[in-house]
């Protein structure tokens, strides 16, 4: 899903969508519900546009089952945490002086970031799983 998104959607809308609830909800309706099957447990964060009453109601509609209990912003379980990091090391080497140039920075790195880097970190879901899972919930740094 999230290689999906990531081929989707260039870093402008990326950001549109974060502070979106009606582009939120047409990400989801373009990269979730084609995808979608029945045994399937979507998960998100607790971002601003996840909450919106609107996304909820969509998703509901939808019968999309929810994994509920996901904790906020979780570094140990997040596959994207390591981009935001590495996108930020790279967009620093630019040293741009103006908002425009650190946005082309941002988009142009975020375009770069290497399919199988997304692939290698969805793949690492079941390992962080267990590393979570054997510390008891805490952190695994």
């Amino acid at each position: 899903m999230f290689l999906h998104h990531y081929q989707m959607f260039n870093l402008s809308s990326l950001f549109d969508i974060l502070a979106n609830s009606i582009g939120y909800e047409e990400v989801l309706r373009k990269g979730l519900l084609p995808f979608y099957e029945a045994h399937n447990t979507f998960q998100q964060e607790g971002v601003p546009c996840h909450k919106f009453k609107v996304v909820s109601s969509f998703l509901d509609k939808a019968m999309i089952c929810m994994f509920i209990d996901w904790l906020a912003q979780s570094p140990d379980l997040n596959i994207i945490e390591p981009f935001w990091s590495g996108l930020k090391a790279r967009v620093s080497s630019y040293k741009p002086d103006h908002i425009e140039a650190l946005w082309r920075a941002c988009e142009e790195q975020w375009a770069n970031i290497p399919v199988p880097n997304i692939k290698n970190l969805y793949e690492s879901i079941p390992r962080r799983i267990q590393e979570v899972l054997k510390k008891k919930g805490f952190s695994t740094r």
